[in-house]
């Protein structure tokens, strides 16, 4: 929908934010294993995987079923057992250094392992418990960093959408539509695919599918880029407000395409890393708010990322790095 192969985006960003930790609960829905004390959820894997993912936290299991591959892992499930970490976040089993982060608001971080192209990987996902069913909860302005990929080439982007109620989109490059987008934008359709699942079209050609969650009247979009010729990957993106230190301040957790996990604390400016994969960390580093529009942070490297008030993390580079996380506290 807005990828850089449809777009032409012109990547200027760079990033050397390595991020955060999560937690939370999350319970009562009845999930795909039959539990009623699991919640299922709805979600993205950085790869471009869509899947149904379900968290029982009180039995501490879970299990997942891809429901859209672009690796012909349709249909593939898997499953396992949680350990509750004292922040607050699960372990799952069989998948070194992730966890699995829920918020009040229906967000989750968690991965995946999965063979992609013959090497097996571990794949962030993030995913939503209630996702909007209609046009009107969808609409607004929003914030957004992908990474994708094209014939085996991985790509990093930001920029801006907006949603209209009649189901249309339209995307910047690189830049903030409020303002006037500077390069070529692009546009198209939305179709509902039920179960709070968006079909994104450009033209007659199918970007991939999105889910969106509406929480305090701030929005979170989740796209999965599924065309091969335009890019494979994920995009998220928030609703466009001014950020303060109300949002950002606090503890985050994410997962990069690399296999990274960590914990950081946001301080008015300043950064403080405590672990990365397990590992005690004194790392900092600083970042400016609202650069380079509202909503959007940038670091010293010239890193540009969302810490956005719904919870959701997500940064890039300006090669194939990318993370996303959520705030626990």
């Amino acid at each position: 929908m807005f990828n850089r192969k449809i777009l032409g985006i012109s990547i200027a960003a760079s990033i050397s934010l390595l991020s955060g930790c999560g937690g939370g609960s999350a319970g009562g829905a009845t999930s795909s294993s039959g539990s009623t004390s699991a919640t299922s959820y709805t979600a993205a894997a950085m790869a471009g995987e869509l899947l149904t993912y379900s968290v029982d936290t009180s039995n501490l299991t879970y299990n997942y079923t891809i429901t859209d591959s672009q690796y012909g892992l349709t249909g593939k499930t898997g499953a396992g057992t949680l350990t509750h970490n004292s922040d607050g976040t699960y372990s799952p089993s069989g998948i070194a250094n992730a966890k699995i982060a829920i918020l009040p608001n229906g967000l989750l971080l968690g991965a995946i392992r999965e063979t992609l192209n013959g090497v097996l990987t571990t794949i962030p996902i993030v995913g939503m418990s209630n996702p909007v069913t209609d046009f009107n909860s969808a609409a607004g302005t929003y914030n957004f960093v992908e990474r994708y990929c094209v014939t085996g080439t991985c790509y990093s982007g930001y920029g801006t959408f907006q949603i209209t109620s009649a189901g249309t989109w339209t995307s910047c490059p690189s830049g903030n539509l409020t303002t006037g987008c500077p390069g070529s934008s692009n546009s198209g359709t939305l179709n509902s695919l039920g179960g709070g699942k968006w079909q994104v079209l450009n033209g007659a050609t199918v970007i991939g599918t999105a889910i969106v969650l509406n929480s305090s009247g701030e929005n979170v979009v989740i796209l999965d880029l599924t065309n091969a010729s335009n890019g494979v990957g994920i995009l998220v993106g928030s609703s466009q407000q001014t950020a303060t230190t109300a949002q950002t301040d606090g503890t985050w957790f994410s997962a990069s395409n690399t296999g990274l996990y960590g914990t950081f604390m946001a301080t008015g400016n300043q950064i403080n890393y405590s672990s990365i994969n397990g590992v005690p960390s004194t790392a900092m580093t600083t970042f400016t708010s609202n650069i380079p529009w509202a909503g959007l942070v940038t670091t010293p490297a010239g890193g540009v990322a969302l810490l956005a008030g719904t919870g959701v993390f997500a940064d890039v580079n300006s090669g194939a790095y990318a993370e996303i996380g959520i705030k626990i506290n």
